[in-house]
Order: C-alpha cells, then sequence, then structure tokens
C-alpha cells in the first residue's frame, strides 16, 4: 500500500487523520477548484496562502 504524504510538507500521514481541504487557485482569468490531503490544518491554510500570493 501507497504512504500518503502531506500535499504541503511531504511529511507521512496516518491512515484516518489526514485533513481534506479545496484549494482555489487563479489560472489566468479561470478558478479551478483541487482537493488535495494534508498532515494538519496548519499546512491546508499555509498552502491555501502559497497560492494566493
Amino acid at each position: 500500500m501507497q504512504e500518503k504524504k502531506c500535499a504541503y510538507c511531504r511529511k507521512p500521514i496516518e491512515q484516518g487523520k489526514e485533513v481534506k481541504n479545496e484549494l482555489l487557485f487563479i489560472r489566468g482569468a479561470q478558478l479551478a477548484r483541487e482537493q488535495h490531503e494534508y498532515c494538519s490544518v496548519r499546512c491546508a491554510s499555509y498552502d491555501q496562502m502559497a497560492h494566493e500570493a
């Protein structure tokens, strides 16, 4: 079985403890949404902030 990794910090995620978050990307004039899995709420918010800049 393949181990899941955090989409932001790349740490391994324990089964059942992943945090799922939908990111908003700006691609040209379009908004795109993608769902990613993170090890914590903190990583999820940091990743969203990184894509807003």
